[in-house]
């Protein structure tokens, strides 16, 4: 397992200060999207081998979910039951499976969720100003319904199959990892008229099961993992091994939380309540070996906090990877 990251673009600078801070690995979510074919196969290779030219190797690309819609909302029709625009939709999906592929890039991250993440305002604030992405469901309980018809856990598994029975079989004739995110945050059944299945480890359970393919697997992000736990620091390390196990995991996000199931805050690796070397070490001994990355980071007013939060963000996973490699040097 590697360092990784899915911010920041294929440009001199940032490239540089990716090699500077000892990441080679990325996933691309900066590609110029069409509503007729997807990508341009030409973009990919070329961005790739920009990659390549700083000793970068471009392992990943996201489906931007949120521009798939062919109406203009945040979440596709395929996901609302809309199949005759769905349908639409998920055949630019499978196109850009296909284009991923041909231009050498064996894995793809995106997500099936039926509305859009929730979050409530950011407080208290954290250590030197930061600010948190915060959840509390306590304060968010009389927001509206999302849709005027009540969206049940059968509706939403039978609107996820449709979608994996046609995307999965291409994936897996294209040898191309696809790696589905979990719905942020966890959420009880019946919040905004919605039962959502895909928020923690019981309902990828059951995804992974569907459409079984060595191509189908889970961006395992552990900062969800936690906000869907009633213990996170006990329960996360059992997750990983339950989904490592199964060679499941093709993308790992690595962050840490303070709080729990309905109440949290998205903090630095080292302030939560998980014990991050733990999961690290979960990681290691379930023979995991893609990208570990943090997927986002503490804000804070200073205009240069972005690039000094993922500087040591960077910093922090790689050496939690270096205190869980063994005598060999194998991890």
């Amino acid at each position: 397992m590697h360092v990784g990251t899915q911010q920041f673009n294929t440009s001199n600078a940032d490239l540089e200060y990716l090699v500077r801070h000892g990441v080679f690995n990325k996933n691309e979510n900066f590609i110029t999207f069409s509503r007729e074919y997807g990508w341009d196969i030409e973009e990919l290779v070329q961005k790739k081998k920009q990659c390549a030219e700083f000793g970068v190797d471009m392992e990943m690309v996201a489906i931007p979910i949120a521009q798939l819609n062919i109406n203009g909302g945040a979440v596709p029709n395929y996901m609302l039951g809309n199949y005759d625009e769905g349908d639409q939709e998920i055949e630019l999906v499978c196109n850009m499976v296909r284009q991923a592929a041909e231009a050498g890039i064996p894995a793809v991250k995106y997500f099936l969720c039926e509305m859009e993440n929730q979050r409530t305002e950011s407080n208290p604030p954290g250590r030197g100003g930061s600010t948190y992405s915060t959840w509390d469901l306590e304060k968010a309980k009389d927001r509206e319904p999302r849709y005027e018809e009540p969206v049940s856990a059968e509706t939403n598994w039978e609107r996820i199959t449709y979608f994996l029975e046609r995307v999965i079989p291409v994936a897996t004739e294209c040898k191309v990892r696809m790696a589905c995110h979990p719905c942020d945050p966890w959420l009880p059944a019946g919040y905004r008229n919605v039962d959502r299945v895909l928020g923690g480890a019981d309902g990828f359970k059951k995804f992974i099961e569907i459409c079984p393919s060595p191509y189908h697997g889970v961006n395992l992000c552990l900062g969800c993992m936690a906000e869907s736990s009633d213990d996170p620091a006990a329960e996360v390390p059992k997750i990983i091994k339950y989904f490592g196990s199964r060679k499941k995991i093709f993308l790992c996000h690595f962050r840490n939380i303070i709080g729990r199931k309905n109440k949290f805050q998205e903090v630095w690796p080292d302030e939560g309540v998980m014990n991050m070397h733990r999961n690290m070490r979960a990681l290691k001994e379930v023979g995991y070996e893609h990208m570990v990355v943090p997927d986002h980071a503490p804000g804070h007013k200073d205009p240069e906090s972005g690039r000094q939060a993922f500087a040591y963000e960077f910093g922090y996973i790689t050496a939690m990877i270096q205190a869980v490699i063994d005598d060999n040097g194998s991890v």
